[in-house]
């Protein structure tokens, strides 16, 4: 028990300083996308940027549960219930034990499950006719048309909307995954003409 409560006391102390570095790598991230450069350059921070956002955010959450975890077992053994907080340990032990094993099985099933993703992505080069918002402000919907005249809409959101947007009435190179019938969802829109 008194192991399990000093590994974790040690974690919320180590927290905010881990907390701290991923948010000055995120500055420094920042600071490349507003630099500018190349798109596939600019691509990859923008990546690089979003994996380190979901690591904060999991880092954040992370730390209040374990702050909580502590706040309980400190009450617990202050109303005199340590055996419920030794209790409590061990299903923590055991939980994490059972995650770290079904973690070891787990990249595979990722790997496939991104590689099918991947595949999915296919590129094409469109004339947006028009371009306007949906029903979600962040949303954008765009009529456009392939050199075969073949008529598609395409669902843009946040900054790749932003992008789809402005192609309105030229010619765009956009990444995207398929959707039902005649309809896309577009990762990536580039204006070329």
């Amino acid at each position: 028990m008194k192991e399990m409560l000093v590994k974790l006391v040690k974690e919320v102390n180590e927290m905010p300083t881990v907390i701290r570095d991923i948010m000055a790598a995120r500055t420094d991230l920042e600071k490349k996308l507003s630099q500018g450069g190349d798109e596939e350059a600019l691509r990859a921070v923008r990546d690089n940027l979003a994996h380190t956002d979901r690591e904060l955010e999991w880092l954040r959450s992370r730390q209040t549960a374990a702050v909580a975890t502590i706040n309980l077992l400190s009450a617990l053994i202050g109303a005199g219930r340590a055996d419920d907080a030794q209790a409590m340990l061990a299903a923590l032990g055991e939980n994490k034990q059972e995650r770290a094993q079904k973690s070891e099985s787990k990249p595979e099933k990722e790997n496939k499950e991104k590689t099918k993703d991947q595949e999915e992505l296919k590129i094409g080069t469109f004339t947006i006719k028009e371009a306007k918002p949906g029903k979600n402000e962040s949303t954008i919907w765009a009529i456009a048309v392939t050199a075969d005249n073949a008529e598609y809409k395409i669902c843009a959101k946040n900054g790749t909307g932003k992008a789809l947007m402005e192609a309105a009435g030229k010619q765009a190179k956009v990444k995207y995954r398929p959707l039902s019938g005649d309809r896309l969802f577009a990762v990536s829109v580039e204006i070329v003409g």
